[in-house]
């Protein structure tokens, strides 16, 4: 039982109670009241015909519970808000997964894609950065002050680095120089205009050229008894691959006859089909990588037939530019 109880039959003056609270209305007109009521209807509770037995609003009774209805009603905005932020969660959630799932589709089509298909990207960001259009570079249509005459000629590792290095001290750097200046006097001499570059050269950005063609040596490691041979790439284009496919015909063939070498097709590497200059050069600019050889196996010819391999070379690049017939083996 509650304190308020026990006040309820200690009071003096009971009418003064909290739960039978009279109020005190006699003599004056309650709204409800007539004008002109007589006095003992005044007295006996305005006019009503009942007595305010705490009936009314002062009942707090019936305050509690209007006070327990208006909470109940204050906090179906909250309810709304827990509703709202659910379903923004839902919501949240759908679009984390769908932007993750783009992710690792993303990540994965990456890793599939062949690096010879970014290549021919390159070549084509290449072509829309000098205003070229795509129907002139797959029909070959070059523009009338393109140098077709003009070939460059990259030393491989020149001004970089040494390349492979050799137990006895052999470095490919210099083998690369030596073939290298032969292929351009014999290429001078039948009348190309032709130049020599270092491996990162400045002067390849946007390179305009009738062909560009790096000149490197293999691993001097000893890999197996096959490890012998050279290797010819070319860059791969979407908008030249006619180009690109007579330029590895011409070299193989003509090379294979001057040099004896085989053709290690076999171990071509996409450090080669994606060599860096690749994606430097002109869009127009047909360009090609040679392995000239092994430094283990085929050291000796290397270093002593310099101007040979070069030979064969020379041949090469003027079997393309010169649209050589090639015969069949």
């Amino acid at each position: 039982m509650s304190k308020q109880m026990h006040q309820i039959d200690d009071d003096e003056n009971p009418g003064s109670g909290i739960f039978w609270h009279q109020e005190q209305s006699i003599g004056k007109p309650s709204p409800q009241t007539a004008p002109g009521t007589p006095p003992e209807i005044l007295a006996s509770g305005g006019g009503s015909g009942q007595e305010n037995h705490g009936m009314g609003n002062s009942n707090p009774f019936e305050n509690w519970r209007v006070k327990q209805e208006s909470e109940k009603q204050a906090t179906l905005p909250t309810s709304h808000k827990k509703s709202a932020k659910s379903a923004f969660n839902v919501i949240w959630q759908a679009i984390s997964s769908v932007v993750m799932a783009g992710v690792v589709v993303a990540t994965l089509f990456s890793l599939w894609m062949p690096g010879s298909a970014i290549s021919g990207s390159l070549a084509l960001n290449l072509a829309e950065d000098e205003g070229l259009t795509l129907t002139e570079i797959a029909e070959g249509v070059l523009p009338d002050d393109f140098p077709t005459n003009k070939i460059g000629i990259v030393v491989g590792h020149r001004g970089h680095d040494s390349g492979a290095v050799c137990s006895n001290g052999l470095t490919e750097l210099e083998i690369n120089s030596n073939v290298a200046t032969y292929v351009q006097q014999k290429l001078i001499a039948v009348g190309f205009e032709v130049e020599l570059l270092d491996e990162f050269d400045s002067r390849l950005k946007n390179y305009q050229a009738g062909l560009l063609l790096s000149i490197h040596s293999d691993s001097c490691d000893y890999i197996n008894d096959s490890a012998t041979g050279f290797k010819v790439a070319a860059a791969y284009s979407q908008l030249a691959d006619k180009s690109s496919t007579r330029l590895v015909q011409c070299l193989s063939d003509r090379y294979a006859k001057i040099t004896g070498l085989r053709y290690h097709y076999q171990s071509v590497t996409t450090d080669m089909t994606d060599y860096h200059a690749f994606g430097e050069i002109n869009p127009y600019t047909t360009a090609g990588i040679i392995e000239i050889g092994f430094m283990n196996l085929d050291q000796e010819i290397l270093t002593t037939r310099p101007e040979l391999l070069a030979e064969g070379i020379a041949e090469g690049i003027s079997c393309y530019m010169n649209n050589e017939e090639i015969k069949e083996p």
